[in-house]
């Protein structure tokens, strides 16, 4: 991109970035989207998650798509290339909006559920300017200390999920789904509404982390990303037909937080209780890294945008914008409720997935691409941390001894 310059460059690998996808989807996601599949598919909820599953790659491979025509470029660079200096420059600022409103989104789920579940009468901006603290930190940081922290959490979160499933199979009861497919499969695909409004149509988000990827790990990110969507998939037909087995239909789409609740049952011999609390540090975990991948990606796209030598600078002015739109987004539950199934989707589908099809399609047409040479991945002009970075120095060798002595950011 003219006028912009690389500074310290940091890379993550391909199994890291797979990782972060799969914390990224369980987010808010993990919690909240059974129950408003619950509440549309009934017992056949199970069969509505599954069939997401390779919905979930195909979106994947459309961002990749766009990343492999135009490698080494983030979001915000090739859509000035395909559209010009002044139309990408304006589609940048309304993805910058896109992640700042979904970080809003996703502090007040966290928000919402501490408030209610674990820290009840403490002020919903207390806790959203503490949280944010922490994002703020780990977006000071750099890419590469939000991908470590996505790797230890990623066997946190799958070791706990394991031990909740083994721990409620004695209150498993088979009958809650029956009758199966009782209205056709109508139903389950219906239920599929709330999920391409999230996770699905929110992935875009995974386009400003491609080009950081390590040149080594380039031909291996297809495979990653197939693995993470395949473990994603797993995971919710799991916790799907785990909350179907235990709570059942009505109780699922009664609870704001069904996985907490159902958390809450778990009781082996009056020695193994309370278990809801470990259940709510993993979900806390998964989405400390939702929010942080998509402030992170605001920062990035939005320094991109306005040519700047850094994106630090943009941290906290981002951060009082998220905190106070995470408190106004809406005003209830009931509201949030409406909001995410009337607005987000479509609002989401919209963003994430119609426009990248489109911007591919303009690609093919008008045969614009970027060639491929050596050092143009991980990214060109990634606006990472200074040199004074903690793992600034490690980042530079790396890249020097992926790129041949190149510069690639």
């Amino acid at each position: 991109m003219n006028g912009s310059k690389k500074l310290n460059n940091q890379f993550i690998g391909a199994s890291q970035l797979s990782k972060m996808l799969f914390l990224f989807a369980l987010g808010t996601a993990g919690l909240m989207v059974p129950t408003f599949v619950v509440a549309i598919a009934k017992q056949d909820a199970w069969i509505s998650m599954a069939i997401a599953g390779p919905l979930n790659y195909i979106v994947l491979l459309l961002y990749l798509a766009l990343a492999e025509r135009f490698p080494g470029l983030t979001l915000a660079q090739y859509a000035e290339k395909l559209l010009g200096t002044w139309l990408g420059k304006a589609l940048t600022l309304v993805y910058v909006c896109f992640f700042l409103l979904l970080s809003a989104l996703v502090l007040r789920n966290i928000v919402d559920f501490l408030g209610l579940s674990v820290l009840p009468g403490t002020p919903n901006w207390v806790i959203a300017f503490t949280f944010m603290l922490v994002i703020v930190y780990g977006a000071y940081l750099g890419i590469e200390t939000i991908a470590r922290s996505g790797e230890l959490l990623f066997g946190w979160t799958v070791l706990v999920i394991f031990i909740i499933m083994l721990l409620l199979t004695n209150q498993f009861e088979p009958k809650n789904f029956e009758p199966f497919v009782y209205e056709g499969w109508t139903r389950p695909f219906k239920g599929l509404y709330p999920i391409l409004g999230f996770p699905l149509g929110e992935f875009v988000v995974m386009s400003a982390f491609f080009p950081f990827v390590k040149q080594a790990d380039v031909g291996k990110l297809r495979k990653h990303l197939k693995l993470a969507a395949m473990f994603v998939g797993i995971f919710s037909v799991g916790i799907s037909v785990l909350l179907l087995g235990v709570l059942g239909v009505d109780e699922t789409r009664r609870s704001p937080f069904s996985i907490f609740d159902m958390a809450k049952t778990i009781n082996v011999e009056d020695v193994i209780v309370r278990v809801e609390v470990t259940v709510a540090i993993v979900w806390v975990s998964t989405v400390f890294m939702k929010l942080m991948m998509s402030f992170y990606g605001a920062t990035l796209l939005a320094a991109q945008m306005l040519n700047l030598k850094s994106y630090r600078p943009l941290i906290v002015p981002f951060t009082f914008v998220v905190v106070p739109l995470s408190i106004a987004v809406y005003r209830n539950s009931a509201h949030a409720e409406y909001f995410a199934m009337q607005i987000w989707t479509p609002f989401s589908l919209t963003i994430g997935v119609a426009i990248p099809m489109l911007l591919l399609l303009f690609a093919f047409i008008t045969g614009k691409r970027t060639a491929r040479s050596k050092g143009d991945m991980p990214v060109k002009a990634s606006y990472e941390a200074p040199n004074d970075s903690p793992s600034g120095g490690k980042a530079q060798q790396s890249g020097a001894g992926q790129a041949g002595g190149a510069t690639p950011s």
